[in-house]
């Protein structure tokens, strides 16, 4: 499955990441003890910023992640210490985040 916007890929994100921490660590899903309860949590809308040069491309600021989310649905994930990728997945029209826009 491709995503087809910015849109849908967040909500891809946030449903598959809660939807994982719902079966696997038992903790009840409540933001505001994101701090202390263990629980991973998506991105939040405070969170996303411009990525300079890159007018199609969304930054999400996670604690230990920056994603990266095209308009055209393609998500990079990277850790933040070691800009390392983790994850990518192209967008609907096969290209990923940084193929030109």
């Amino acid at each position: 499955m491709s995503f087809t916007s910015f849109e849908d890929a967040y909500a891809g994100l946030v449903s598959i990441l809660d939807a994982v921490e719902d079966d696997l660590t038992g903790i009840a899903n409540n933001p505001e003890r994101w701090k202390t309860d263990g629980r991973l949590y998506p991105p939040q809308p405070d969170n996303r910023f411009p990525v300079p040069g890159h007018p199609g491309v969304t930054r999400l600021r996670t604690r230990g992640h920056n994603i990266f989310i095209a308009t055209n649905g393609a998500i990079e994930i990277r850790e933040v210490r070691t800009d390392t990728m983790v994850f990518s997945k192209p967008g609907f029209d096969g290209k990923e985040v940084w193929d030109d826009e």
